[in-house]
């Protein structure tokens, strides 16, 4: 018997989860019950976890959403992804540093750069280059203050997590090096 956590959704709550998350930041609407769940096991559950659910989900807001700030971002890991791929990433450079502790990759985006081409010639359903700020949500529940989402999640804030594709074309990619200073 299997004792992984395995995140199941059907087609018509990954629609009705990704249409609340832009509603949440493009209309004010409150979150829903199911997105609560998805915010909060999207952030519990570590890279092994992670399944088809949380990435159709993200694939739905990524198309899309069209965000209004845009941030340089970045994400560290072991080695570059391949393009496509559903990752986080932050806003705060210190943090990506410390995840990494000094080992793998640095990706950076400046996503002012690489949202030009989506905002002038896409429409919603066809953004390739946009991200989400999940930390927004969060700051959202949080100065709202209606106990939406739970004070563990609300200390994700202090990750600043952005959800974006990898897109090597549109990043630069880095190697960290320990300073002997």
């Amino acid at each position: 018997m299997d004792d992984e956590f395995h995140y199941r959704l059907t087609k018509a709550t990954k629609n009705e989860i990704a249409q609340n998350l832009i509603d949440i930041l493009q209309r004010d609407a409150s979150i829903t019950k199911d997105s609560r769940i998805f915010i909060s096991n999207w952030l519990y559950t570590d890279y092994t976890g992670k399944r088809k659910a949380f990435y159709d989900v993200w694939d739905i807001v990524l198309k899309n959403y069209l965000p209004t700030t845009r941030p340089v971002l970045f994400r560290t890991c072991n080695r570059i992804g391949k393009n496509g791929k559903i990752a986080s990433f932050t806003g705060r450079l210190e943090c990506a540093r410390r995840i990494s502790d000094g080992k793998g990759s640095l990706l950076i985006c400046d996503t002012n750069e690489s949202l030009k081409f989506d905002e002038e010639i896409s429409k919603p359903g066809e953004y390739r280059y946009t991200f989400y700020p999940l930390v927004s949500v969060l700051i959202k529940a949080r100065d709202e203050g209606r106990g939406e989402l739970s004070e563990g999640v609300l200390r994700f804030i202090g990750e600043d997590e952005y959800i974006m594709r990898i897109d090597s074309s549109n990043m630069h990619g880095f190697k960290w090096i320990k300073s002997k200073l």
